[in-house]
């Protein structure tokens, strides 16, 4: 580990908000056949226009669902399902032989999706937990190969998630969590690296999850530091006092207002030397880390406050990315970095018409203190910087400009460096995390944040803002670096459940994050250290 000299010792006891949450669901390869093994529901993926894999299901439970079909009429047409309830196959009570109580049909496209089958067994998962069934088993069309269990055991987990820690119902109100997920021949190498994906957006979203007055900057810092012990990960946590004497001005200023003075985190994860000799490729992943924001002095109307606790999500995915690097090991160095802070309006937040001088040296003028996640981001840029990385991915809650032009579904990819820009495209597609690039070479957005005073202003147009935002960005980022800004405001929190969305946080970024370091690893011809 390593260690500050001039971090303050912590009054408050680690916060572990993952205890309970991470590996609730239990997902597993399985050989036998449905009718030989019993299972409480058997989900059998169907795709469009074709019938079941009465294969694998054996004469009589063949014969039942293919009865259920033909009595409701059913085509199997994408988006579509049947439930089948099954009376008791014996009437003997003594009969132990293994019985499927119940069968739910899910109908996909034509071909193999994977973001379809994710979601499709995420939908599942919440289904069987309404009807209070905590053991499912998942048969799909053909026998799944890696990539294809991958999906499944992530939309499994993730489809297994709530957030009920602050309910106070009795046990029997709450809803039945499913424990165990099987997969018909799946592929144990998939299905694991599945399970550690949605753990590791698990746990971001447990942290983004948690309200401001239990998640603050110091809490963060704890987290952070917890999560490099229990994962082997070195860790650097630099205080107020620190900060100071690092140039960390603009997340000094960001914080000032705050009665929670704010933190800055850095994870290493270095990989174990490979054989080649070759030098490791090295990733930085920067996150926003507002533990709230009201606004400051700029303060928010009551509306635009509600779920500003959300604004922290960025640090909350580097977190859940590195738990996750951790366990998978790839042949990459990979640093998280962020810093943590409060915004708001006291006597000593800082104000419109201030200039910061940031990590780098550049000044910032600031035209209005609700765009303050910049300018912390600008500190955590310069320093990412000098690590002298092969590429640096940002992602940040940074635009309501970017929800607008995107909406609530898909996040905003900014780049000038044509080929990063690509290989995060990929990564999402593969990832399932649906985000859309948008363009950098506006002149007339870039004189939009010039100051006359500073050498940038920290608020630019009101149209094309996330663009100007990214534009701001781009001044803290080390000259030749290949770098990348993913705008997440849009897609961060969720009123309603879709696909492996569940309500509340999302923690979009993570799995598109770990993807894109395994295409690294994989690129460099090997895949784990």
């Amino acid at each position: 580990m390593i260690a500050d000299e001039s971090r303050e010792r912590n009054v408050h006891p680690p916060v572990r908000f993952h205890k309970g949450v991470i590996g609730s669901v239990n997902v597993s390869s399985v050989w036998e056949k449905p009718s030989e093994r019993g299972t409480k529901l058997l989900v059998l993926f169907v795709n469009e226009g074709q019938a079941p894999r009465c294969d694998v299901l054996g004469e009589d439970l063949g014969t039942r669902v293919r009865l259920h079909m033909e009595h409701a009429s059913f085509v199997a047409k994408k988006g579509k399902s049947l439930y089948i309830p099954l009376p008791e196959m014996s009437a003997d009570p003594e009969d132990e032989r293994p019985q499927v109580r119940n069968v739910l049909l899910v109908c996909l496209g034509n071909g193999p999706c994977l973001d379809e089958i994710r979601g499709r067994a995420a939908e599942s998962v919440r289904r069987a937990r309404g009807m209070k069934i905590d053991e499912l088993t998942f048969v799909l069309p053909e026998d799944p190969d890696e990539r294809t269990s991958r999906a499944i055991a992530e939309g499994a987990v993730l489809g297994g998630y709530v957030f009920e820690k602050y309910l106070t119902r009795n046990g029997d109100e709450r809803p039945q969590p499913v424990r165990e997920v099987a997969v018909f021949r799946g592929n144990d190498g998939g299905i694991a690296t599945g399970v550690v994906f949605a753990e590791s957006q698990i746990f971001a979203r447990d942290l983004v999850n948690e309200p401001g007055n239990s998640v603050t900057p110091v809490t963060m810092a704890e987290n952070a530091d917890a999560t490099a012990r229990e994962f082997g990960l070195e860790c650097c946590i630099w205080d107020e006092s620190r900060l100071a004497r690092e140039r960390m001005n603009g997340l000094l200023a960001v914080g000032g207002g705050s009665a929670v003075p704010p933190r800055f985190v850095h994870l290493i994860y270095r990989p174990a030397a490979g054989e080649s000799g070759k030098t490791a490729p090295k990733i930085v992943i920067v996150g926003k880390g507002l533990t709230y924001d009201s606004g400051g002095l700029n303060i928010k109307t009551g509306d635009f406050m509600r779920t500003m606790k959300g604004d922290k999500t960025g640090a909350c995915d580097v977190l859940g990315v590195m738990r996750g690097v951790a366990k998978l090991a790839p042949a990459v160095e990979v640093h998280g970095i962020f810093g943590a802070a409060e915004n708001m309006p006291d006597g000593g937040a800082f104000r419109p018409d201030d200039i910061i001088r940031a990590r780098n040296g550049k000044t910032i003028e600031i035209d209005n203190t609700d765009a303050e996640g910049r300018v912390t981001l600008a500190d955590s840029l310069s320093y990412a910087s000098e690590l002298s990385p092969d590429a640096i991915i940002d992602i940040a809650t940074l635009t309501g400009g970017c929800a607008v032009a995107l909406g609530n579904y898909r996040a905003g990819l900014f780049s000038v460096d044509d080929a990063l820009a690509r290989e995060i495209e990929q990564a999402a597609e593969r990832a399932g995390e649906r985000l859309w690039r948008l363009p950098m070479d506006d002149e007339k957005l870039r004189d939009a944040i010039k100051s006359p005073v500073a050498d940038v202003l920290n608020s630019g147009a009101r149209y094309g803002s996330a663009i100007c935002a990214a534009m701001f960005l781009q001044s803290f980022v080390g000259e030749g670096i290949p770098w990348a800004h993913l705008d997440i405001a849009g897609v961060d929190m969720y009123k309603e459940e879709f696909g492996v969305y569940g309500k509340g946080a999302s923690a979009w970024g993570v799995r598109l994050c770990l993807e894109f370091i395994l295409g690294r690893a994989a690129a460099e011809g090997n895949a784990v250290a």
